[in-house]
């Protein structure tokens, strides 16, 4: 993770957790392990890794795909607004099958703008909701639900997270250990205790994940003293079998 803001923001969620760890104030921003703790009688490095789910052969990331989305909607609301549009909360809802490109995202904002521009659309947020159904919208759309704004101004446009809740299995948890091995590695040097977290973030752009059953109970070889899965926004941790 380059930044250090968000990984002292999963420190702190872990360390809330852990009421016997020593305090977030007590370890250094530090570059392998993330953080550190020293005192005379230990140190412990915390190395932090953000897990993003593979995308199947041949597919493109989930992260690629959700910063598209999020790109055509932002210019979408951009153009809508300077049209003169009333202010508006609208979900656009993408369809899982048809994969975004940099290419589409001039194209597919303008249709969605136009489409929304000349729909009736609530008046204020107290009229029924409107959606905008999928005839009316280039291949890509499913849909576009649309409320009123509550006070007609600051209006908020935003993309679906999108996808099902994929399972992590054990080989994925396994692939991320393996990656991290070399700066594993040379974390050691650095302190006595090594823990590696593994950060399940829903609201990041990763693609929605949950911890299998097989995940949590596979043992795996990692060279730390404990691996753990955080849910961040729990916060709650699942620690993991080391061999």
């Amino acid at each position: 993770m380059a930044d250090k803001a968000r990984e002292r923001w999963y420190l702190d969620a872990l360390l809330r957790v852990l009421p016997d760890a020593p305090p977030s104030k007590a370890f250094e921003d530090s570059e392998t392990p993330d953080f550190i703790f020293n005192d005379p009688n230990r140190r412990l490095g915390v190395e932090i890794t953000t897990f993003h789910l593979p995308p199947p052969a041949g597919q493109r990331s989930h992260q690629e795909q959700q910063s598209l989305k999020n790109q055509i909607v932002e210019r979408a609301q951009e153009w809508h607004h300077a049209a003169g549009g009333p202010a508006l909360y609208a979900t656009v809802s993408f369809h899982p099958n048809s994969p975004l490109r940099k290419s589409h995202v001039t194209p597919l904002a303008k249709s969605i703008a136009e489409s929304v521009l000349v729909a009736d659309v609530p008046s204020s947020f107290t009229d029924p909701e409107v959606t905008i159904p999928w005839d009316k919208l280039p291949r890509e759309i499913v849909d576009v639900h649309i409320q009123g704004s509550v006070n007609g101004d600051g209006p908020l446009w935003q993309s679906d997270a999108g996808g099902f809740v994929a399972q992590v299995a054990p080989e994925d948890v396994a692939a991320v250990v393996d990656g991290k091995a070399k700066a594993l590695n040379k974390a050691r040097l650095a302190c006595d205790e090594l823990w590696l977290v593994i950060v399940n973030d829903e609201f990041s752009n990763a693609a929605p994940a949950d911890i299998s059953e097989s995940a949590r109970e596979t043992t795996y070889k990692c060279p730390c003293e404990r691996l753990i899965w955080l849910l961040p926004h729990g916060p709650q941790i699942i620690d993991l079998k080391l061999q």
